[in-house]
């Protein structure tokens, strides 16, 4: 059976539980010939009366009482999924690695925040990547990889770039070391079985010896942070060291840069490339963490 017009459903429940055409028009801004020719509308739909004149006004019909539960539930269901998906439209859920939430968003948030106030983010920080956005807990990513996923747009930022570091207090008096010194301190990994050390002494041409006092972190800001307590050598991602090198905290100990496979990009799945805050988000990011300048709009 085809469905009645919505807004004559609309007229009938407000009509209903106000037991008046009067002052549904009221509620609804119409006049009350306007309600009832919708209410005609719906009862010629139908084929039967919905409403019946008492003295005290309006009263449902046992048709009319039938009906008004599954309008009432109808629309109150289309209520709170307009309100959801309203809600929805002014929110952006972004996901990022806790090193780079610390070392790169939050410190340009606000940013972003000034230029669309209108937005509220939800930063997720979690180091796993879910790379077809299934859990839908994010709408887009900021995440280092070396291999692209169907379904998903990827963004280039920037290479991965990793210098030594540590602390002046570490050294004390002494001179920095060179990297043939090294060993002489603790080595601290960004994480428990990157190869990076290894890596960078090979680049350097020197040999990677072990050393019992090494520590290994989960994340690169973890390694960082020890760093700059003077635990030890790190070896800090460029882009996340600019104020710790600005400040004294730390100082970086060599011009040689290991520069890996991995490079940072922003995702986001390509049924969202259209949507308004992504799209926001997107703009500001790229301008604010790529080492290149974004392509010009058409």
């Amino acid at each position: 059976m085809k469905l009645p017009p919505l807004n004559a459903l609309r007229v009938f429940l407000v009509a209903a539980e106000q037991h008046s055409f009067t002052k549904a028009g009221e509620t609804l801004h119409l006049t009350q010939g306007a309600v009832s020719r919708h209410i005609q509308t719906l009862e010629a739909h139908y084929g039967l009366p919905l409403f019946v004149r008492q003295a005290r006004g309006l009263a449902l019909t046992p048709e009319g009482a039938a009906l008004l539960p599954a309008v009432r539930d109808a629309f109150a269901r289309i209520e709170s999924a307009s309100d959801a998906i309203s809600r929805r439209s002014r929110e952006l859920r972004v996901k990022a690695s806790p090193s780079i939430a610390s070392r790169w968003v939050l410190p340009k948030l606000t940013r972003f925040r000034n230029l669309h106030p209108e937005l509220t983010v939800f930063l997720v920080t979690v180091t796993a990547f879910d790379p077809n956005f299934k859990s839908r807990e994010y709408d887009i990513s900021f995440q280092a990889s070396i291999s692209k996923e169907p379904g998903l747009i990827y963004h280039r930022l920037r290479s991965a770039r990793f210098v030594p570091v540590a602390s002046p207090s570490l050294f004390q008096d002494k001179p920095l070391p060179t990297p043939a010194e090294f060993r002489n301190y603790p080595l601290l990994h960004p994480s428990h079985e990157d190869p990076f050390w290894a890596e960078w002494f090979a680049l350097a041409g020197e040999s990677a010896g072990g050393n019992p006092e090494a520590y290994a972190f989960d994340t690169l800001d973890l390694a960082i942070v020890a760093a700059s307590r003077g635990m030890g050598i790190t070896l800090a991602e460029e882009s996340m060291i600019a104020d710790d090198l600005a400040g004294g905290t730390l100082v970086q100990l060599s011009d040689i840069a290991l520069v890996t496979d991995w490079a940072y990009y922003l995702i986001y799945p390509q049924e969202l490339a259209t949507l308004p805050s992504v799209i926001a988000f997107r703009d500001w990011a790229l301008a604010e963490f790529s080492d290149s300048p974004p392509p010009a709009t058409p």
